[in-house]
């Protein structure tokens, strides 16, 4: 069909030359199963890195976007129990990327913080991936980067709030 060009086998709308809305919508939750399979094998990697495990480098992710947490808001942000929290934070202070200092404002609990350690591995390991995104990002005009972080933030929420059916 001239005028119609097809860059998929599929559907195309009729007279536009591009593929179907319910192509596209299916092209991009494709390519979102891609990028959670890379960042699984990424946070893999960056544990490595860190010389810690998955859980652990979860604690220092949390604490450090954050900010001090105390151990019953890190449990709760991770899913962890009061002891795997306990556990984990014992493994990250030893290692020296978290640290453990009295809460100002509750004498009976303290706040876990980030070490210049742990935010030095991080900008050695992801730094030159936050510049290869930032570059990505540059290219988009407002519009669309309005509409990617609106997109993230509203997957980010259910992501957040999905739990398994109840059986």
């Amino acid at each position: 069909m001239e005028g119609v060009r097809k860059t998929e086998p599929g559907k195309t709308e009729p007279g536009k030359g591009q593929p179907a809305r319910a192509e596209l919508v299916e092209a991009a939750r494709a390519a979102l199963r891609r990028l959670t399979t890379e960042i699984d094998g990424l946070d893999g990697r960056a544990a490595e890195h860190f010389g810690v495990n998955r859980t652990d480098l979860h604690c220092v992710d949390v604490i450090s976007s954050r900010g001090p947490l105390t151990a019953s808001q890190l449990s709760a942000s991770t899913s962890l129990s009061s002891g795997g929290t306990t556990i984990a934070l014992d493994r990250l202070e030893r290692a020296g990327l978290v640290r453990r200092r009295p809460n100002p404002v509750d004498r009976r609990s303290v706040l876990v913080e980030a070490t210049d350690e742990a935010r030095r591995l991080g900008r050695l390991f992801f730094g030159p991936l936050a510049g290869h995104e930032r570059e990505l990002l540059e290219r988009c005009s407002q519009g669309e980067l309005r509409a990617i972080a609106g997109f993230l933030d509203g997957l980010t929420r259910a992501i957040a709030e999905h739990r398994p059916p109840r059986s």
